[in-house]
């Protein structure tokens, strides 16, 4: 099995991932009870902070390929390199 090489970038995108599912999530729920002008108004805040995290999750996976790619990868530990 192959695993992702593990660049410094690397334990932000999980964390960024997350974020973004849970803001959908929340936009998705507070969708459904779009009966009331403040939900527009929390609909478009949630649309705006989706926005934000998408442009920060897109340019930290920009970040991680070209530390691949330059060969910027961090050593992992593995059960021969502990000792």
């Amino acid at each position: 099995m192959q695993t992702e090489p593990v660049t410094r970038h690397s334990p932000a995108l999980p964390e960024l991932r997350f974020s973004l599912s849970l803001l959908y999530i929340g936009r998705f729920l507070l969708g459904m009870n779009a009966s009331s002008s403040t939900t527009d108004e929390g609909i478009d805040a949630f649309d705006e902070r989706i926005e934000e995290v998408t442009d920060e999750l897109v340019s930290t996976e920009l970040l991680h390929e070209a530390a691949v790619l330059a060969g910027d990868i961090l050593p992992t530990a593995t059960p021969d390199n502990l000792n």
